[in-house]
């Protein structure tokens, strides 16, 4: 067996590679050791996952969604409080326990705690954060998209050779194995749905966190799609140009790959 990502030979792997990370609430859609190396699954922990998850947008994401991480900890988020200007953090274990609120490490709790006592009503400001750089996030959702391209071919007979011998490929494989901090792999971003928005699916209630699929145009272009908390994220796993997607939701009156062929209620 080979890496998807580097050709080396991974038949002593020992890692399961996560396509979506363990800390968006993904425990079931993984690859079996040796699709990805040791190597390259720890790089990519290191230096492609861990940018995206330790962003500000997504940990705040994570905490609306109360999604933990692998160690079973939901991230907290900071904010200040107004009247005492003393810079706080709001944590919770889970949706049953509620929100706890505390003076973040390093600052005067008896400031916040003498301003709480002495008012009724405070104000906690909590800052607008923005989603991470374009690098940061098209380069995971090129990782993503190999990793999706691999599950569905893992069970076709030589599936995964094509996918490490495929030279149309190899540009995308550099871009998250190297990476190009000067050049950004082009994608396309749009909001679907709100993060808590709850679908309906031959009778069932259920929340989506995250989901993907692969887009083969007419053209015979793979784009490889992923919602992310409502937001949609689509890449040309072929190339730089993401023009074959913009004219395919032209011809789908703008509908999301992901939803073309289902009946779950947006």
């Amino acid at each position: 067996m080979r890496c998807i990502f580097c050709k080396c030979n991974s038949s002593s792997s020992m890692s399961r590679e996560h396509i979506i990370p363990e800390s968006f609430g993904n425990k079931e859609h993984t690859l079996p050791p040796g699709v990805v190396c040791d190597k390259c699954n720890n790089y990519i922990g290191r230096k492609v996952e861990k940018p995206l998850l330790d962003s500000p947008y997504f940990k705040e994401q994570r905490f609306k969604m109360s999604v933990p991480s692998k160690e079973n900890k939901i991230p907290m988020i900071g904010g200040i409080h107004l009247q005492s200007r003393t810079l706080i953090e709001l944590m919770k274990r889970s949706d049953e326990d509620g929100i706890s609120i505390g003076a973040a490490p390093g600052e005067d709790e008896s400031q916040w705690i003498q301003a709480l006592t002495e008012q009724k009503n405070g104000t906690l400001i909590i800052p607008i954060v923005s989603p991470p750089n374009d690098y940061v996030i098209s380069r995971f959702i090129a990782k993503v998209g190999l990793e999706v391209l691999a599950s569905r071919l893992i069970k076709v007979e030589g599936g995964l050779d094509e996918v490490v011998d495929k030279p149309e490929l190899d540009d995308l494989r550099s871009y998250v194995r190297i990476g190009t901090p000067g050049r950004v792999w082009q994608y396309s971003c749009r909001s679907l749905y709100p993060p808590d928005f709850l679908f309906t699916e031959q009778g069932e209630v259920f929340e989506v966190l995250h989901e993907y699929d692969i887009l083969v145009t007419e053209s015979f272009e793979f784009y490889i799609v992923v919602a992310l908390f409502g937001v949609e994220y689509v890449l040309n796993l072929g190339g730089r140009e993401i023009d074959g997607y913009h004219e395919w939701l032209r011809n789908h009156n703008a509908r999301s790959p992901l939803y073309v062929n289902r009946n779950a209620q947006l």
